[in-house]
């Protein structure tokens, strides 16, 4: 029987021996508690049967791949392989895999093995490096026209100012400057051979001229020991102090960049606070200002989330300052401690940018995913004045004087100083080109 007696105290001291089916039947009567009866055993069992087939459906049931899709029908493995690897395909911003057109190859090679000898034996730095450069085995090694360019940053690899989107250190007091960086530069680049060099460093706000000077003492020894090189400098923006912006100018460069970055809407999310639209547009002014034939240079990421009204005004901005190349990239996150990818933009879109830039009227336009401000400087550069040269020529006869024009065309003068001359001639008259080229686009 499955009736079960619960007695109180006073139930349990009335039975006795003599009286205890009495008790017993009394207590079930009065003082008990029916909890269960009979019947329990029978209204178990469908219970016990739901719990079984729930457990079935578990077992057989729904998988992992059914959460995924959000259908009802459940998926087999091989259904579950395929939609995981469709969502890798995906280009999903800030946390896809890179497009197949951004992929390159390891640096290698014997001249980049010896650029790289060279730098950790004279404790220089280079921006390809530190920046993480996806450019830099082709650039080191002379890619297919065999013009070999580098990135030396100069005054140290901490950095004062702490922008978005590069991986370069950062820190408020950096080390002291290296009083001998200037002749170890010098050094290195004369036993490297290399024909194009871009000479760039990290803010220095923590010095009384930011270092202009130190920047443009190293542009001296490097032209004292390697004469025929090609110099670019790319500088800070040196807080738009013009005497601090003229003694580099006025170094022996031969173009002056400074970089924009990014669209003016954007400038405070990509940027260090201190860094700004209107003062970089004012450097490259004051540059032009300073010495009219140097040609000038800045460089536009693109994925960042600009807008294409925004990118097209920012490239009349620079052609209206005067700036005769221009260059776009493909923004790359260095690490996820950095600002995320808003666009991979297309090789087609970049093509479009270029196709802009030239009607702007810039003497050069360098557009591309892996294009970057230093990006194959010497092979841009220089494949660009002898595509031109025979077009110029003429016309640096009268516009540049009789000197230059002699240079132009002696046949035994040095090809490099040609080149230079050239340089000089296309930035004065497209700089008288700019106007037209602006409003007629």
């Amino acid at each position: 029987m499955s009736t079960v007696l619960r007695y109180t105290a006073a139930s349990a001291c009335t039975i006795g021996p003599r009286s205890s089916l009495k008790a017993a039947t009394t207590a079930r009567r009065f003082l008990a508690t029916e909890i269960g009866t009979k019947d329990d055993a029978t209204d178990a069992k469908p219970t016990r049967r739901v719990r079984k087939e729930f457990a079935e459906k578990m077992k057989n049931g729904p998988g992992f791949g059914d959460f995924v899709s959000g259908t009802n029908e459940p998926l087999t493995p091989a259904e579950v392989m395929e939609r995981a690897a469709e969502q890798i395909q995906q280009r999903i911003p800030g946390n896809s895999r890179l497009p197949r057109w951004l992929k390159t190859d390891i640096p290698t090679g014997a001249n980049v093995s010896n650029i790289r000898r060279t730098l950790r034996d004279l404790k220089l730095h280079t921006v390809c490096e530190e920046a993480r450069c996806p450019n830099m085995g082709e650039c080191w090694g002379g890619g297919k026209h065999g013009t070999a360019t580098a990135t030396i940053m100069i005054m140290g690899d901490t950095c004062t100012r702490g922008c978005r989107f590069c991986s370069v250190k950062t820190s408020k007091t950096p080390s002291p400057l290296d009083v001998n960086e200037p002749q170890n530069v010098a050094t290195a680049l004369a036993a490297w051979g290399l024909d194009y060099i871009v000479l760039t460093s990290v803010d220095r706000d923590d010095l009384p001229d930011f270092g202009s000077n130190h920047f443009a003492t190293t542009v001296q020894q490097i032209r004292a020991r390697a004469p025929q090189m090609m110099i670019e400098c790319l500088t800070p923006d040196f807080q738009g102090r013009p005497e601090l912006i003229e003694p580099v100018a006025l170094s022996g460069l031969d173009v002056y960049a400074h970089n924009i970055e990014t669209v003016e809407n954007l400038q405070r999310v990509v940027r260090d606070y201190r860094a700004n639209y209107k003062q970089s547009m004012l450097v490259l002014e004051h540059v032009k200002r300073t010495k009219p034939t140097l040609l000038t240079k800045s460089s536009i990421m693109l994925g960042v989330g600009e807008t294409d009204e925004e990118v097209m005004q920012t490239m009349r901005d620079l052609r209206s300052a005067g700036v005769d190349i221009v260059t776009l990239g493909q923004y790359m996150r260095p690490t996820k401690r950095h600002m995320k990818v808003h666009e991979y933009v297309t090789p087609e879109k970049f093509k479009h940018w270029e196709q802009v830039g030239n009607e702007l009227g810039f003497v050069y336009t360098a557009s591309g995913p892996l294009v970057r401000s230093s990006y194959k400087a010497g092979e841009f550069f220089i494949s660009e004045i002898l595509r031109k040269r025979n077009a110029v020529a003429a016309a640096a006869s009268s516009r540049v004087g009789d000197v230059s024009a002699t240079k132009l065309g002696d046949k035994n003068a040095d090809a490099v100083s040609n080149m230079r001359d050239i340089a000089a001639a296309i930035a004065t008259e497209e700089q008288k080109k700019s106007a037209a080229g602006i409003a007629n686009y």
